[in-house]
């Protein structure tokens, strides 16, 4: 438990130490399918004159989609390396935040010569380990922060 406290807290002081941002070409974020819109009506101005041809029929009124993403569906549109701790913390829902943890440790991994993706369990850890490092810098990007957590925990490698 004093290892991980101790990797964690190295994560924040590489992270705010870092004076350069870092790009992740594997963790750029997904779009999302496009939400459908509701129809409206333009208004009719009370002192127009009355109509003399039939009124038109009224367009459906369309609800919005609110399908639930899939499981590894990003809904989150900034790039990865763009995206503070701030932002990971407090603009981010938990889908997001954990297919981010998702995104940056698969990555990580591939490039260490793993492949397929990692079990839940782990993803889930890495994602609270990065929540628990974003917690000192809000300024901190998630990039920084995942790639150093990886770096130093063993842990995390295929």
């Amino acid at each position: 438990m004093q290892a991980r406290t101790a990797l964690t807290a190295i994560a924040i002081l590489a992270a705010t130490l870092s004076a350069c941002g870092s790009s992740d070409s594997d963790s750029k974020s997904v779009p999302t399918k496009a939400a459908t819109t509701e129809a409206t009506e333009a208004p009719v101005p009370s002192s127009a004159a009355p109509e003399t041809t039939a009124p038109a029929e009224e367009a459906p009124k369309l609800s919005p989609t609110t399908e639930k993403p899939d499981k590894y569906e990003q809904t989150w549109k900034r790039p990865y390396s763009n995206t503070t701790c701030g932002d990971f913390l407090s603009g981010m829902n938990g889908h997001e935040r954990w297919v981010t943890a998702a995104d940056m440790l698969s990555a990580a991994r591939r490039s260490d010569g793993g492949s397929g993706l990692p079990a839940d369990s782990e993803i889930t850890r890495f994602q609270k380990d990065m929540s628990a490092a974003c917690e000192g810098s809000a300024d901190a990007k998630v990039t920084e922060i995942g790639a150093a957590l990886y770096l130093m925990d063993p842990t995390y490698k295929p």
